[in-house]
């Protein structure tokens, strides 16, 4: 095929010019992030039930709903 077809093919197939792989990046990172801050909150969560002795630590109310970052849908 012709480069001018080829071209053309390009545009017609992948219009979105890379915005529909730059929603999945972003989305991905979005629930990595959320995992994380999850693990940051249930880690201080559970040093502060450590040093309070309390005993074995509950789960964390903290993370991604606690700083309001939840994913609608």
């Amino acid at each position: 095929m012709s480069d001018t077809l080829n071209a053309f093919l390009d545009l017609m197939l992948w219009r979105d010019g890379g915005q529909r792989q730059a929603r999945r990046n972003a989305w991905r990172a979005m629930v990595a992030d959320n995992v994380r801050a999850r693990a940051r909150a249930d880690a201080a969560e559970a040093l502060r039930a450590e040093t309070a002795g309390v005993g074995a630590p509950v789960s964390s109310t903290h993370g991604a709903e606690g700083e309001g970052r939840v994913l609608n849908g």
